[in-house]
């Protein structure tokens, strides 16, 4: 193999997904594995696409051996974040002193820890709301193109507007923007409030405003995590709660990734989502109760499936 344009690291939802509209538009992507014979696998097939009812065949180059796509001009990691050091250190094989590498995880922590493997200025980080579900391996279906805003943490602008440029180029919907740490902590404060609440009730996103209860909570949680943000000095704005609630109605059918590892007995997100905002709260010394009470139920659900 050859160098590529894009590598995606990760051949779940977002990974395949990704990968496969790239490849669509012409650009020339790689979908890096750690399992050796599932890389050969869609390597031998592609990726089957399902969107508004069709299912589309995308050839995508896949390996478990990241030198096959060196140099790759730009690497989007879109592991799950307890793996993102793995990812990371898997990924070096395909960079050389020009790479960049873009995180579009959830959670907060990820691009630090990305940081402490790859050179801080050519770190990225961003959000997605493009949604994608897995329905086997090397098959995903499109839920719908969102909007990803991205920037750097260490201020390479124009390594920023180069990445949100190339995927925009594709119909990717990418904005380069300053305020990464906003945008992070929003989608935080988003998935800290929803996804723990779906994950214990079983329940898809829209189903939470139609509880009293569970919308006090989502709430209340939201209002949690935004002191804490505020406190690590990232302004979120005053409406969180409002935020989160506009996000379940126009996501009202949605199972959240969180829902979805817990009813497969997968291990889950919420330590670097509710766990993380609390221990940030710990080290400023202020309370994080909702968000230690979510990330234990959820951790001990996880743990009885």
């Amino acid at each position: 193999m050859a160098g590529v344009d894009v590598l995606l690291v990760g051949p779940g939802a977002m990974g395949c997904l990704h990968a496969a509209l790239l490849a669509e538009a012409g650009v020339s992507v790689g979908l890096l594995d750690y399992r050796p014979e599932r890389a050969e696998r869609i390597a031998a097939r592609g990726i089957v696409l399902e969107r508004d009812g069709a299912e589309t065949i995308v050839p995508v180059a896949c390996s478990a051996c990241a030198s096959d796509f060196e140099p790759a001009r730009l690497v989007i990691i879109v592991v799950k974040s307890h793996a993102t050091e793995a990812a990371a250190r898997h990924a070096l094989g395909a960079c050389d002193d020009q790479s960049l590498v873009l995180t579009l995880q959830n959670g907060l922590g990820n691009w630090e820890r990305i940081a402490a493997i790859v050179a801080a200025e050519r770190v990225l980080a961003g959000t997605t709301s493009t949604g994608a579900t897995l329905l086997g391996e090397g098959r995903v279906r499109l839920a719908g193109v969102g909007h990803t805003r991205l920037g750097s943490p260490r201020g390479s602008v124009d390594g920023a507007r180069w990445a949100a440029g190339l995927l925009a180029d594709v119909g990717l919907r990418a904005e380069a923007i300053e305020d990464v740490e906003g945008a992070l902590w929003t989608k935080a404060i988003i998935n800290a409030a929803i996804n723990p609440l779906t994950a214990l009730t079983r329940r898809p996103n829209g189903e939470l405003l139609a509880d009293e209860g569970l919308r006090q909570t989502m709430a209340l949680v939201a209002e949690e995590a935004a002191a804490v943000a505020r406190a690590c000095d990232v302004d979120v704005g005053a409406e969180m709660p409002s935020v989160v609630e506009d996000v379940c109605r126009q996501t009202a059918q949605n199972r959240s990734s969180m829902l979805q590892d817990v009813s497969a007995g997968r291990r889950t997100e919420i330590d670097f989502i509710n766990g993380e905002i609390a221990r940030r709260a710990a080290e400023r010394g202020m309370p994080a109760p909702l968000c230690n009470v979510l990330t234990a139920l959820v951790g001990g659900l996880a743990e009885g499936n």
